[in-house]
């Protein structure tokens, strides 16, 4: 993505969250307030995860989740209540315990990318609360997920996290 990506370079790349902004979003300036960005961060990441079978039946099939490590959050436009959100998720790397991306939500009422919220989520065994190996199944999803990516629009930013 360049600083002019637009929500239209990101034809045929399904978004894991897609929403009008309800009224309750809005905060004192007049805009979605950020605490929303994040939720909707959270959901899209949920969606993904699960799309990958990392989900409740996981959780307790398995005794396996994921963890957030850490984030980068950057703001580049605003969204009103009313308007059309999309957010995308986007995997750029995975070691044997984590992974590293990158979401984008982009105000699909305008075509403007609004944010972009990088992050590293650790693969953890429930029972011991530690960093765990990815399973076969789910490294291989992701891994696919890495290389399907490989078709985005450069990001208007070098991701400054990295994996450990």
């Amino acid at each position: 993505m360049s600083p002019s990506v637009r929500v239209e370079d990101m034809a045929g790349i399904e978004p894991a969250v897609a929403l009008t902004v309800p009224p309750e979003f809005e905060d004192e300036n007049g805009h979605v307030n950020i605490r929303h960005y994040f939720d909707l961060h959270v959901r899209a990441a949920d969606r993904t995860f699960a799309a990958f079978g990392v989900d409740d039946g996981y959780r307790a099939a398995r005794g396996m989740s994921v963890f957030s490590i850490d984030h980068r959050v950057r703001y580049l436009d605003e969204v009103l209540v009313g308007q059309d959100v999309a957010v995308y998720v986007l995997f750029l790397a995975r070691a044997a315990k984590t992974v590293h991306g990158v979401q984008a939500l982009f105000n699909a009422s305008t075509g403007a990318l609004a944010n972009t919220f990088e992050f590293v989520e650790g693969h953890v065994d429930l029972a011991h609360r530690r960093t765990a190996p990815w399973p076969a199944d789910v490294a291989a999803r992701i891994d696919a997920a890495i290389a399907d990516g490989k078709a985005w629009p450069a990001l208007p930013h070098e991701p400054g996290l990295g994996l450990r």
